[in-house]
């Protein structure tokens, strides 16, 4: 969402925006910890797009108009 709010319009420029944000600020909004190194890696295009699958939109929409 945050991604979408700096102005990205697709997966791959919402990819791009997770890779060049620092790694605390993906920590905040929720990444998880690489266990080994303790850091937030950013997530790739196919781990975007696979999670975005799962979404109901619906809901979403619902969530999002409060």
């Amino acid at each position: 969402m945050a991604a979408v709010l700096a102005g990205a319009t697709s997966l791959l420029a919402i990819s791009e925006w997770a890779a060049a944000v620092p790694p605390d600020v993906l920590g905040t909004l929720g990444a998880r910890r690489d266990p080994l190194t303790g850091c937030h890696p950013a997530p790739d295009e196919a781990t975007i797009r696979r999670v975005l699958a799962q979404v109901d939109g619906d809901a979403l929409d619902r969530a999002v108009g409060r």
